[in-house]
This record gives structure tokens, sequence and C-alpha cells, in this order.
């Protein structure tokens, strides 16, 4: 059984046994003209599709282009097999999920009311890999024989090296140092609430689809809501300012960056102390272990470099990385309890009890002002899952695979700024632009 799908007048025809998953695109040319771009099952209209994004997508298209048939392959793999394909200088044109590996399998475009240049989109010199997970063991496929890793790790090591020598292919040469990967050309961003896409910087993959349960800002967004692009920091259509470097906070009379305070007032720059890492509404974070108000008039040395930390009303709890624990009190701005919890690992909030509870490697404590009190035995709590994916802090359920940082299977960039909460939002500042999530308070 087929399915035809109509394109401003072209059809594309496919067998319905394939399902058109992962990061990559379809680009649809009719007559030098672009009529769409088809990914995961989503279809960007031409009218997204201006110059500057037909410009990026050209540099995409010159690239030798790749299929790669995947079966079980979790999101976070698939991206990085299309961002290690972009390294050796292809574009994953598309991700085929669970459909197996067939030198026979068409893929096919018909026309009917013009021709139909598709010799750089489909044609018989596509090359095809398969890559299938069965159990802890995953399985990559070419035309010259099939390799078995025995774990994810396995195969992350050596996915590019089994590749790259046993696949007969002249792909383009990027100039680049063997310590400097290509990360191809800028990423385009689809936002399916508002059809637009934007245009980041590159990443190693050629298109991210933002989910409808999140807000993307194409531009740093600072703690009081301002946006920071092309080194321009927007309060208002009449407030800018020039900044050279990240902004986080602007506060009327200042403006806090990773590298200073810029005194509005006077023009004088004071270097920072210690670089802002999260910021709860009212409260600023800081990496020497310090906690500060949003408007700079205060700060209180609190611990180490912070590892995990909790906010639940006005209370702060904060685990550092000498295993200190601290429950402060933000409104009289004291340390009402310290502790030492050697095989502590981070915090967690019982809705039912409303009670902070520090996770431990044994066991687990639930805190309060007056003390610690030790509750039941932890088996498994960090299996497979953590330290090595989760991000402090872990409330943000933000992951590191170690190729770029997820929200709950999204890929956000490679790269984290800051974080922050502001009205119950929280807000990740990556290097592809401002991913915004509506959080429960914790109350």
């Amino acid at each position: 059984m087929e399915t035809r799908q109509d394109i401003g007048g072209v059809r594309i025809k496919r067998p319905l046994k394939i399902s058109w998953v992962g990061t990559c695109a379809w680009i649809v040319f009719v007559q030098g003209v672009v009529l769409g771009i088809t990914f995961a099952g989503i279809q960007i209209p031409d009218e997204s599709l201006d110059a500057e994004v037909l410009s990026v997508i050209k540099k995409w298209m010159e690239r030798p282009q790749i299929v790669v048939f995947e079966k079980n392959i979790a999101p976070h793999l698939s991206l990085f097999i299309t961002k290690e394909l972009t390294k050796a200088g292809f574009f994953a044109t598309n991700i085929i999920s669970n459909n197996v590996f067939d030198d026979e399998t068409k893929l096919e475009l018909i026309s009917t009311t013009t021709s139909v240049d598709v010799s750089n989109v489909v044609s018989g010199e596509l090359l095809k890999i398969s890559v299938e997970s069965t159990g802890d063991t995953i399985s990559l496929t070419t035309r010259a024989g099939k390799i078995v890793f025995e774990s994810e790790e396995d195969f992350k090591s050596g996915f590019l090296k089994y590749f790259s020598t046993n696949t007969s292919f002249d792909h383009t040469t990027t100039g680049l140092s063997e310590n400097t990967p290509d990360l191809g050309p800028e990423t385009l961003v689809y936002d399916s609430k508002s059809h637009k896409l934007y245009i980041t910087v590159p990443t190693g993959i050629p298109l991210i689809v933002v989910p409808e349960y999140i807000n993307f800002v194409p531009a740093v967004v600072t703690m009081d809501g301002s946006f920071y692009k092309n080194k321009v920091l927007y309060m208002s259509e009449k407030i800018q300012y020039q900044v050279d470097s990240l902004p986080f906070l602007y506060t009327g009379y200042s403006i806090l960056t990773e590298n200073y305070i810029l005194n509005l007032r006077t023009g004088k720059k004071e270097a920072v102390s210690s670089v802002p890492i999260f910021g709860w509404d009212k409260y600023i974070i800081y990496a020497d272990g310090s906690v500060g108000d949003l408007l700079l008039t205060w700060k209180l040395k609190v611990s180490n470099t912070p590892l995990d930390f909790l906010m639940v009303e006005n209370m702060l709890y904060l685990l550092d990385v000498t295993k200190n624990v601290y429950a402060v009190n933000l409104k009289t701005r004291k340390v009402i309890f310290a502790g030492t919890f050697e095989d502590a690992i981070c915090f967690d909030y019982d809705e039912h009890s409303a009670t902070v509870i520090l996770r431990a490697l044994k066991e687990n404590y639930v805190l309060s002002v007056n003390g610690s009190i030790k509750v039941d035995r932890t088996e498994s709590f960090f299996k497979n899952d953590f330290p090595n994916k989760r991000l402090y802090p872990t409330f943000t359920n933000v992951k590191d695979f170690g190729f770029g940082f997820f929200y709950e299977g999204v890929y956000l960039g490679n790269s984290i700024f800051f974080m922050f909460i502001s009205k119950g939002v929280l807000n990740i500042v990556t290097d592809v632009g401002t991913w915004q999530v509506k959080i429960t308070k914790k109350d």
C-alpha cells in the first residue's frame, strides 16, 4: 500500500511502512523554487522560507547526502548519528525509523504538472546505512558489512571511525583541523506554533523543531526579561545598549554580565567576583556559593561552589561540591542549618508531604530547620540515569549526553550559558537561543 501527499503540485509517493522522523528534512524543488520542507511528518510552509533560510538550505544541500535507516534508536542517539555524519562532511537527509536496511528501497518524487529537479535530492548515488538497537547492543550496517557494538558508549566512540574506514564515498573536505569538529552550516529552528523559521549558530544538525509545550526565543533572554542579540541588549524599543559581554541582568541603573557590572550612570565597569549560575525569581545564585538579590543590593556568602540546589518559598537548600548542605532563610538572609553528608547527590521534593529530601547513595534525608532525619534506604535511584546525564540543578530535568543538552528528549544546543526561573517559567539559555518551559511551583 502506498500514500501520496500533495505539496504545491508535487506528490510524494512512499510506502506506508516507512515513518519519517528524526532531525533532518526532504527539500522539495520545482523549477528551482522551494515548495516546502517535510520534517518529522511536519510540512513547513513555503511562506516561512525567505532568502536567508533558502541560503542555509542550499549550503546543506551542497553536501553529499546519506539516508540512515534506524530501528529502536533513542532520540538522543539519532541526533548523535546526525552530528557525526555532519562532522564527516555529509548531510543526513532523512532518518527513517523502524524500517529494514534494503538496497531496493525506493524514494520517489512524482510531478503532476511540471518537471521536478530532484537530482540533488533523490538518486541512486545516495549512500545508505542502517543502525539498530537490540538490548544493550547496537549494530551498524553498511554496504561493506555489519559491526555490532556491545554498548552505547562503544557505539559512540567507534561509529565515525568504522563508518569512515568502511564506506567508499567521496565526501567534502571541510578544511578544518582534526581538533575542530565540523558543525556544518547554520542550524534552522522551526517553531511549529508560529510556523516561523529562525537561523541560529551551527550545531551539527540541519533543523530543530520546537514542540508545542516549549516556547523558543531566538535570542538571549536575561533575568529581567530583556533580549540580547548581535551584541545589543534590548530592554524596550527606546532603551537599548551595546554590550560586548554576555548579559545576565538589567537592573535599570546597571547591567550584570559574565565579565563585569556596567554602571549606566557613570559608564564604569566593575569586574565581577563570581559569575551567576542560576536565577530564581528575586534571587541569584553565584558560582562561588553566594546568594544575592536581583537588584544587586546585597550578597550573602553561603557555601563553596554549588552542586545542587532547590528553593521552596523563602527557603534555599544548597549542596556544594564538598558535600556540605545548607538551608538558608532568604527573607532574613541567615543560614539556619548546615551539615555534611559525604554521599549526598542531589535534592528532591515530596509534593504530598511538602518536604525537601536530600538524596544520597545509600540513604535519604528529610531536611528541616532544626537538623536532619534519616529515612529509608535508596536502592536504584541513580541507576542508568545519574550522574552521567542529569545536569545540576537536577530539578530542571536537563540532561547532558556529552554531545548536546536535552530537555525531555528535545535538543537544546551544544552549550548552556545559564538558567533562571521567572514567574513559574524555566528559561534555559543556550547557544541556539532561549527555551522556556512552564514548571510546577514547589510550595
